[in-house]
């Protein structure tokens, strides 16, 4: 793997780590901005299933240099069964995804995915068995009018795209869910790779029903969005290393600034006003879902803290929202 040169990273550390979390969430919401536009482009002429394989395919050649350069046997797992379970969540929810992307506005797919921690909460509460405070509550409850306000269905039908990305951020959930289950034996080099490996396969089944080889200009616009959606990954996980969720997670919002302007650019759509409403709100409710998650993990600390003995160091063993995950946003990238 090529290094980075010197300048290029005095440069980046000479920038406060809070900005150069909120500058990376803002370059992958670019990339996903980038990705979307490219997959949208060519659905027109190859199906989004065939897409999501060459997407898959590319992206694992990408990023297996980096994965593989981290460590001995990154392969070794016992929870391989946990692991397809992820990657077939990860691909079934990135179909749906896909074909979403060819019905609705772009502005509305970024909208109705913000969707997708809340709903991963309530899978922990649910099957986890996560106790989640009432403010933390009252977050999902904002999430889940800002996703009513979107869809509007005392005015109309929910359409067939808004239920792909409703089922498609659902299933992410739950695939979020998974890794948080895998996270507690595996690091996060196995379960990224796990991941990459396993999608690909599966993938390549659904592409079957639908198989055609792409033209060579073709092939370039697949391996732009691999690219794309590699750099949304790689920057998304990074803005969570540098800063708390609740710094970089308002910069997400530039995802929906960014989509309305691609598509009225490019696809001269032009989204209702409800969408940016809803889709503020929905926001709201995750970024006060990850807000209030922190205060109370802040909280135990404190109270653990002060009731053990002195001279005691205290490592509380809290349970962590399963926020979009630092390692992937395999749903949308």
């Amino acid at each position: 793997m090529p290094t980075i040169p010197a300048p290029v990273t005095a440069v980046y550390r000479s920038i406060p780590p809070p900005v150069r979390g909120v500058l990376l969430m803002m370059i992958s919401g670019i990339a996903i901005t980038g990705m979307n536009i490219s997959v949208k482009f060519i659905a027109t002429d190859i199906h989004p299933f065939v897409i999501a394989f060459w997407r898959h395919l590319f992206g694992i050649c990408l990023l297996a240099p980096m994965l593989l350069g981290k460590g001995a046997n990154p392969l070794r797992t016992g929870r391989l069964g946990l692991h397809s379970l992820r990657a077939l969540l990860n691909i079934v929810a990135m179909l749906a995804y896909f074909v979403a992307l060819t019905l609705e506005p772009l502005a509305t797919i970024v909208a109705l995915s913000f969707t997708a921690p809340l709903i991963a909460t309530l899978g922990a509460m649910v099957f986890l068995k996560e106790r989640v405070s009432p403010m933390r509550s009252l977050a999902l409850l904002i999430g889940l009018c800002g996703a009513l306000i979107i869809l509007r269905p005392w005015a109309a039908a929910v359409s067939d795209g808004a239920f792909l990305l409703l089922l498609s951020s659902t299933i992410w959930a739950g695939a979020l869910v998974v890794i948080k289950v895998l996270s507690r034996t595996e690091s996060a080099v196995t379960i990224a790779l796990y991941a990459s490996v396993l999608q690909v396969p599966f993938a390549f089944v659904a592409a079957l029903l639908y198989w055609q080889w792409p033209t060579l200009s073709q092939f370039g616009v697949l391996v732009a969005i691999a690219v794309f959606g590699v750099s949304a990954q790689l920057g998304l996980s990074q803005a969570f290393r540098e800063a708390d969720a609740t710094v970089v997670l308002p910069a997400d919002l530039t995802k929906l600034i960014f989509a309305g302007a691609a598509g009225w650019l490019f696809f001269s759509e032009a989204p209702a006003i409800w969408i940016w409403i809803g889709g503020v709100v929905v926001f709201g409710g995750v970024f006060l879902n990850a807000l209030f998650d922190r205060r109370d993990r802040q909280r135990l600390r404190g109270a653990a803290s002060a009731s053990a003995p002195t001279g005691t160091t205290v490592v509380a063993n809290l349970p962590e929202t399963p926020h979009i995950p630092a390692e992937t946003e395999e749903k949308q990238a």
